[in-house]
């Protein structure tokens, strides 16, 4: 169970960033070039939003159950976990930064919905995702990352 729910957690890594790359390529190019508000922009928002719901809820499971990591290396020693630059990443910081960059994913959602104006609306989405994008960037655990793990997980 452990093993195929972290692959299918490192696998919608990337559905999330394509979903970011196209919501954030329309949020801009609305913003900038004065563009109207369409059904594609909210399609992608909503399809960025809830990508990154889906991998957090299977990172929860993972970190709160699953994984050896926290089960076994974070949790019964929080604070000595806390000394260790690997296990902090795990138990604390990469959880965190991915918890604020959902809330954000989710904020910007909201505030385009409801924005008065077109140019509002891309204005929301391309501030609050651009911020959530870049968390999520700063807390992948990259494979050029003491930390790290492959780009792409297959087993």
């Amino acid at each position: 169970m452990y093993e195929i729910t972290l692959v299918l957690h490192s696998l919608l890594r990337w559905l999330v960033l394509v979903c970011a790359a196209v919501a954030l390529f329309q949020a801009y190019s609305g913003w900038f070039g004065k563009k109207p508000w369409s059904d594609s922009d909210r399609r992608w928002n909503v399809m960025f939003a809830h990508s990154m719901t889906l991998q957090f809820v299977i990172g929860l499971l993972l970190y709160a159950v699953l994984s050896p990591i926290t089960t076994q290396g974070v949790f019964p020693s929080f604070g000595a976990a806390m000394k260790d630059r690997i296990l902090r990443f795990w138990g604390v910081e990469h959880i965190f930064a991915m918890t604020i960059a959902l809330a954000l994913a989710h904020i910007g959602n909201a505030r385009a919905r409801k924005a008065a104006t077109d140019e509002a609306k891309h204005k929301a989405a391309a501030i609050f995702f651009t911020i959530a994008i870049l968390l999520v960037l700063a807390s992948i655990p990259w494979s050029f990352l003491s930390y790290g793990r492959p780009l792409f997980r297959f087993s």
